[in-house]
């Protein structure tokens, strides 16, 4: 008997869906039920690190001397900011899930994440951040391979009067990854797109409907 493919409002899972669904359906629905896209959420430190993004998977500087400088410290490998599409295949159904780590390693499967902003980043912290056990949950469907060598790279910034810029501070934490941590996430991943499944099927389009922050 073929297994059937959750019927999800995008076709798959990300991360940011995951987290969005868990820590508030309701915009959720309007962004992804309604396609209420100017409710995404946007501020300076976020375009900041878009601005950084970007350089970083095109190889160029910002030209901004002390973001550019900040940049150089952080270790890179040779794919960056590529897509990894797979499928969680249980006994009822497929989850086809999607993200992008900000670089990996095409031999190894080590990847790395990339962090700016001024919130203090530490190890408990990185060790303790689903978004590494997602992407690390990834590379083990895609590719078979349990990573050991996955990392959370902090730029931290502060407001200037210029806008947002490095303190010249560069942390990196090395996060271990175990196969409890992989089977757990694809638990969670699939209890979500049931939950999101169900509440789509039900859905009806009203875009006149408002979000209230």
């Amino acid at each position: 008997m073929k297994k059937r493919k959750l019927q999800l409002p995008k076709g798959y899972l990300s991360y940011s869906q995951i987290q969005l669904w868990k820590s508030d359906k309701k915009r959720y629905i309007e962004l992804y039920f309604n396609n209420r896209t100017e409710l995404r959420m946007s501020n300076a430190g976020m375009e900041y690190g878009k601005v950084v993004a970007e350089a970083l998977e095109k190889e160029e500087n910002t030209g901004d001397l002390m973001t550019d400088s900040a940049m150089l410290l952080l270790t890179k490998y040779d794919v960056r900011d590529q897509e990894i599409a797979t499928e969680i295949k249980t006994k009822e159904c497929i989850v086809p899930v999607i993200g992008r780590p900000d670089t990996l390693d095409s031999l190894t499967k080590a990847f790395r994440e990339y962090k700016t902003g001024k919130g203090k980043w530490t190890q408990n912290k990185a060790q303790n951040h689903p978004q590494m056990r997602f992407y690390a949950m990834l590379i083990y469907l895609k590719y078979g391979k349990l990573t050991k060598e996955a990392w959370l790279d902090w730029i931290e910034t502060e407001k200037t009067e210029g806008g947002i810029k490095p303190t010249g501070r560069v942390e990196s934490f090395h996060v271990e990854i175990s196969m409890s941590d992989i089977l757990d996430t694809i638990k969670e991943t699939v209890n979500v797109g049931k939950e999101i499944e169900i509440a789509f099927a039900s859905h009806e389009t009203v875009p006149e409907i408002g979000y209230d922050d």
